[in-house]
């Protein structure tokens, strides 16, 4: 597949892609970011992804373009990719803006900087094994509910976990359970689910949110409340979303044992009812 980017207004070579050494983005991660999947060519569950990017501009004060220019963007970004039959996942990027001045306080006349690229993404209709993970401290900052390309602290936490071999480690903040750095989590205890509330202590996950509506029809209580790390030991399954990993079920915590270590009936139940929502998307009956 050819590899081109949208910068700035420009379709070009991601070789030739560059910004200026002034960014606000390069200098103090002053900007942010959003992950839309695509299947078969078509964006999943754009609408949301789109609403999230909206939220996280005007969190930072930052004004770009309307709705239809990142619908363009998007299936542009698909078409040029040649990705009308691909899977994928589209990042998109904006900061401030460049200033030759560096300077904590932006100048209020910026133009910000947008970025925007297609990687490829494996579709998958399988039940993914279980996982081990690691129990960390939340070190990042406090305004998780942002989709900041500040991640200083998610790669710091990523590097400890796979320091001792796990893919994830699930964080908490005095004594309660946030999220992943890399994703949203839900507990199982008879037969509900439990994951942490909407706050600026997480970020507000897409297919979290997706598999909280799934659940709901699927007659699954879910409860978003905090959730203790003394509670871990009790739980019947536990499972990590994601836009790239959609469902993961965990099997392991450390030296806790989730359930019987395997993927349970709720969360089995969970991973069938997204691939389902994949196949509406995409049109298949079956």
């Amino acid at each position: 597949m050819s590899s081109t980017v949208y910068l700035n207004g420009d379709w070009i070579a991601a070789e030739h892609a560059k910004v200026s050494v002034f960014d606000r983005g390069f200098l103090f991660a002053d900007g942010i970011y959003e992950v839309v999947p695509v299947y078969s060519g078509k964006p999943f569950l754009l609408e949301r992804h789109l609403a999230r990017l909206y939220r996280s501009l005007r969190e930072i004060g930052i004004s770009v373009a309307d709705d239809a220019f990142w619908h363009e963007l998007v299936h542009d970004l698909i078409k040029r990719n040649n990705y009308g039959d691909a899977n994928g996942l589209i990042y998109m990027q904006v900061t401030r803006g460049a200033e030759a001045s560096r300077t904590h306080l932006p100048g209020p006349d910026l133009k910000p900087t947008v970025f925007a690229t297609i990687n490829p993404l494996a579709l998958h209709w399988d039940q993914p094994a279980p996982v081990r993970i690691t129990l960390l401290e939340d070190i990042r900052w406090l305004r998780c509910d942002i989709k900041s390309i500040s991640l200083l602290g998610n790669i710091l936490l990523k590097q400890q976990a796979a320091a001792v071999g796990v893919i994830e480690p699930i964080l908490h903040r005095d004594g309660l359970i946030t999220e992943g750095p890399a994703s949203n989590f839900f507990a199982v205890r008879n037969g509900a689910l439990y994951t942490a509330p909407k706050n600026h202590l997480i970020l507000p996950g897409i297919s979290r949110d997706w598999v909280i509506e799934l659940a709901a029809e699927a007659g699954i209580p879910v409860h978003e409340e905090p959730f203790k790390v003394a509670d871990l030991p009790q739980l019947d399954e536990l499972f990590l979303t994601s836009s790239s990993r959609e469902v993961q079920p965990v099997g392991q915590i450390d030296d806790i044992i989730i359930g019987d270590g395997q993927c349970g009936p709720v969360t089995a139940a969970l991973i069938e009812a997204f691939h389902a929502s994949k196949r509406r998307h995409l049109g298949r009956v079956s």
